[in-house]
């Protein structure tokens, strides 16, 4: 059944301008070729904002004026080199010489002409295939892989295949190597018999500088981006969407998501008299504050509703209590309406009592939330659900395989509710088991003999890299009752602590009403036409937002790139902007 109100059948807009990106397919490749690129390319592309349009070699042949008139060129399917023409190669290097940028995401080098290989002066281009699990990140000086971390590990869920190149031009760059270890080769040796490799790491992402342009490599099969192999919102989108504003001409009009960072804390009933709550703001943070209702003390209701009211703190109903949901019967089923009345009435006299209102997003208990409820949500303007999960369903019979776009994850989405397209969902997690990162930390439970300050940063630093990594939002999120673990002070320097460990990225502190609404807008967005004429550049947005938006604007920057914002008003139809 078609989910008729869920972005993940949003259809695709081809963008105008000498601004966009020209993604080059082939048609008349193999089906099991051809498939990925929705899931893999497109789907990002719509996702970081970038305004693109796709070329088909089986129906339009590569013309210079073409290539002249966009910002970068993606080579985006395996096997495409079968297809270009050593005029079409030729056509594709003058282009990137003369500014255009290049990222090409296909590693059978074998099957591309020369003019190509040229920009990189690829050498020793090993005709078979090796495959590995597990890449690195040696260094992290360049703009590209800035985000990781110097040294950092990425294993995947399964193998995939890769090409090995010996030889390069000296000033090319390689920023990340595959590693063919012994479980490495065991996998292949099996796989492929006739061959042998030298146990070693070996580079698999090159970055060049080719004339005027800048082009990018990858060597690993671009199956890595389809999320039975690794995926989106795994933890190394930066070196895609960095590959490619580092390579496109500037300057490059994105609507991508800001660098916005945020804090949850779920099962609170007011530990420390919500003094861990104080410490967020004054590092910063607009910490949302998931409530039992029936265990917060009365006397800590004037500091909900300062906090609340202020804007410096965000409060939401988590549930009645720990077993006592708000909106489905805990580990049973949906509520009945007498039910429903009943603890929706609560609620409603809650936060009377307490003299305000919550927030407009809903962090509910356990993840479990009835369809039925909807209704009364929707009365309340409670109309955001981070995260959302899986409506009207238990906990145990949720298939997490299934979720929501851009990339049809549970982890990292923006999306409306398929039940009901009043509501929007949104989520920037890491995988399950990581998502309180107090986990393992404390004496709560007896996780920890001590707290460990150093492993609670990482880990928050860890959130927080990985949804900015994402190019979706930073949350660091933990459970009041692992924060009941620790003196105030020791809460104060893990915050401090993953602060310094996240210094190299861009953070936007805002509480999570503003982030819903500002992905819910962004979603209602499409770069339409990006054009550049020298420094200046000329857009237009359709579609429409109750929000404003910040159109990020790429510039390079010696070998880097930096960004500013061009503000875009709420508007319905279409808006022209210039920066």
């Amino acid at each position: 059944m078609k989910h008729d109100h869920s972005l993940l059948n949003r259809p695709r807009q081809a963008a105008s301008g000498n601004g966009a990106i020209l993604v080059i397919v082939n048609g008349a490749g193999g089906y099991w070729d051809r498939y990925m690129i929705e899931e893999t390319v497109l789907l990002a592309l719509e996702h970081y904002g970038m305004p693109y349009r796709v070329l088909d070699l089986a129906s339009e042949q590569i013309a210079a004026a073409t290539l002249k008139e966009c910002a970068g060129i993606i080579l985006a399917q395996h096997h495409l080199g079968r297809g270009l023409t050593a005029a079409a190669a030729t056509l594709i290097a003058e282009a990137v010489r003369n500014g255009v940028g290049l990222v090409n995401l296909d590693n059978d080098l074998q099957e591309y002409p020369s003019p190509l290989l040229e920009i990189f002066a690829f050498d020793g281009i090993n005709p078979h295939p090796f495959a590995t699990n597990l890449i690195r990140i040696p260094t992290n000086g360049h703009y590209i892989t800035e985000l990781q971390c110097a040294g950092e590990y990425h294993q995947f869920k399964q193998p995939v295949t890769g090409t090995i190149v010996e030889k390069w031009r000296q000033d090319v760059v390689p920023l990340a190597e595959a590693i063919l270890g012994k479980e490495q080769l065991i996998y292949i040796r099996h796989m492929a018999p006739w061959s042998a490799f030298e146990p070693r790491n070996y580079a698999i992402l090159f970055a060049a500088n080719w004339g005027k342009g800048r082009a990018v490599q990858f060597t690993l099969n671009p199956r890595v981006w389809h999320k039975a192999f690794f995926g989106h919102g795994s933890g190394i989108d930066d070196l895609f969407w960095r590959s490619i504003l580092w390579t496109v001409r500037k300057p490059f009009a994105a609507n991508i998501i800001p660098p916005f960072v945020t804090l949850s804390v779920d099962d609170c009933s007011g530990r420390h008299d919500f003094r861990y709550m104080d410490l967020a703001v004054k590092n910063n943070y607009v910490p949302l504050i998931a409530l039992f209702l029936r265990l917060v003390p009365e006397r800590l209701f004037p500091q909900i509703k300062e906090g609340q009211q202020s804007g410096k703190v965000q409060f939401s109903t988590h549930a009645l209590d720990y077993y006592t949901l708000l909106a489905f019967n805990f580990g049973r089923g949906e509520c009945t309406p007498e039910e429903l009345e009943e603890r929706f009435a609560y609620d409603a006299a809650w936060w009377k009592k307490v003299g305000t209102s919550p927030g407009a997003t809903i962090r509910f208990h356990w993840g479990e939330w009835g369809v039925q409820s909807l209704p009364y949500c929707k009365k309340l303007g409670r109309v955001f659900f981070c995260p959302a999960v899986q409506t009207g369903l238990h906990d145990t019979d949720m298939n997490l395989s299934d979720g929501f776009w851009p990339y049809n994850l549970q982890t990292c989405y923006y999306d409306y509710l398929p039940d009901d397209p009043d509501f929007f969902g949104f989520a920037s997690l890491g995988p399950r088991h990581q998502e309180d990162f107090l986990t393992g930390c404390t004496a709560n439970l007896r996780e920890s003999d001590h707290t460990n300050i150093e492993k609670a940063a990482h880990n928050a630093a860890t959130q927080i890299s990985h949804g900015l990594r994402s190019a979706f939002y930073g949350e660091v999120l933990t459970h009041e009752q692992k924060i009941g673990a620790l003196d105030m002070e020791e809460w104060d320097k893990i915050l401090k602590t993953a602060a310094g460990s996240t210094k190299s990225f861009e953070k936007i502190f805002v509480g999570h009403d503003e982030i819903a609404r500002y992905l819910k807008g962004k979603a209602g967005v499409t770069l339409e036409k990006s054009s550049v004429d020298g420094t200046k550049l000329h857009c237009v947005v359709s579609g429409a937002t109750e929000s404003p938006l910040r159109l990020s604007v790429f510039r390079n920057e010696g070998n880097s790139v930096s960004r500013e914002y061009v503000a875009v008003k709420p508007f319905n139809g279409r808006e022209e902007l210039s920066g």
